[in-house]
């Protein structure tokens, strides 16, 4: 619901005040989504990993996606930002995810499209996109080793839903 009141807030910072009102809004909604995934943290059935893609989005984002993809059978593990992509391999090699889904609002270059094509040939576990970038790079992405989840919630939930099932395709 705040979501797009966060959006245009970031949108329009400049005039005198409007930073430190979207400031305010952004620290008290990271403060209340976090305590929300504090609450609804419990040993689930599966685990995914979400981790943002280099310097891609902002907390608040990561941690609503966060939110949105957990579900009474899938518990995420919100890596933190500045997370660097080549220790991905081994950050899945010790927590063994059942997915690792990587998140960026923006459209991913050329290069992190290879890097994350590369990556996914290294892990054990599959790779999943979600956010814009997933929008973005499905067509490029499409018969690769990593699976597109889109950028709405509801969408994100339930395809990580399928994909783990087994019912949804690269």
């Amino acid at each position: 619901v705040f979501m797009p009141v966060w959006h245009d807030m970031a949108v329009r910072q400049g005039g005198y005040g409007q930073t430190s009102e979207w400031l305010f809004l952004d620290q008290f909604l990271r403060g209340r989504v976090f305590a929300r995934l504090q609450l609804a943290h419990v040993p689930r059935s599966r685990n995914v990993l979400l981790a943002p893609l280099p310097g891609q989005c902002h907390e608040l984002e990561l941690l609503v996606t966060s939110l949105l993809l957990s579900s009474e059978e899938t518990g995420v593990t919100l890596l933190a930002s500045g997370q660097p992509l080549r220790e991905l391999a081994l950050v899945c090699e010790r927590l063994k995810p059942d997915a690792l889904v990587l998140f960026s609002h923006q459209a991913p270059t050329a290069e992190t499209t290879r890097h994350v094509t590369r990556l996914a040939a290294m892990l054990e576990c599959p790779l999943l996109l979600a956010g814009e970038a997933a929008e973005v790079a499905q067509e490029s992405l499409a018969g690769s080793l990593v699976a597109c989840l889109g950028a709405q919630g509801s969408v994100m939930r339930q395809r990580l839903r399928q994909f783990l099932a087994g019912q949804l395709d690269t």
